[in-house]
């Protein structure tokens, strides 16, 4: 059984991980992606952390014995995410086990900028993928669904979409059903992909 400090640990380095993804753009779930935020990670702190470092950390790989992260490991990755170390990341992580203010990513989707029919790809944790199709004046109807409680003829009213954080819909109409608020990622956040 865990302790509370061993917890605390956890949460913190599951948001740095979130945070790592918010900047690097994507998830990391394929080998692939090691390999390419390893190499984002090169360019723009200067500092090496190989795909096998990079795995570990996320959890990729299955050992019998989980290794602590080196803490120069640790502060690469704060670096890559914007923090002088990691240090400096932890300040910032409130006793609730998030941070209480932050400034969001550029990456996002105000649904006044899309053509009716455009289609979104959104995903989050642990295995959750909804396809969705833009209908006009901030509404979508959900066209493909994947492990989620989001079901295909759904409809949801959503104004802006921003990638690695919760997705809130409004009047939410499932089948039968009165219109309810539902939120999406609410942890880990979503990520999205214009098709």
């Amino acid at each position: 059984m865990k302790n509370t400090t061993e917890i605390k640990i956890e949460e913190v380095y599951c948001e740095l991980r979130k945070k790592v993804e918010t900047v690097v753009g994507n998830e990391i779930l394929a080998p692939r992606d090691f390999d390419y935020l390893s190499v984002s990670i090169l360019e723009k702190t200067k500092l090496y952390l190989s795909p096998i470092t990079l795995k570990r950390f996320w959890g990729y790989i299955n050992e019998e014995k989980k290794r602590k992260p080196f803490r120069s490991t640790l502060n690469i990755l704060s670096q890559y995410a914007g923090y002088t170390g990691f240090e400096a990341f932890e300040k910032n992580f409130s006793n609730s086990g998030a941070v209480e203010s932050d400034f969001l990513p550029n990456d996002s989707l105000q649904t006044i900028s899309l053509s009716k029919g455009s289609v979104i790809d959104l995903r989050w944790q642990p295995d959750r993928r909804v396809i969705v199709q833009y209908e006009g004046l901030d509404m979508f109807k959900v066209v493909e669904s994947t492990n989620s409680k989001l079901c295909v003829g759904d409809t949801f009213m959503c104004g802006l979409i921003i990638n690695g954080e919760p997705l809130q819909l409004r009047c939410l109409v499932q089948k039968g059903k009165s219109p309810v608020n539902y939120v999406c990622g609410r942890v880990n956040g979503v990520k999205f992909r214009l098709l």
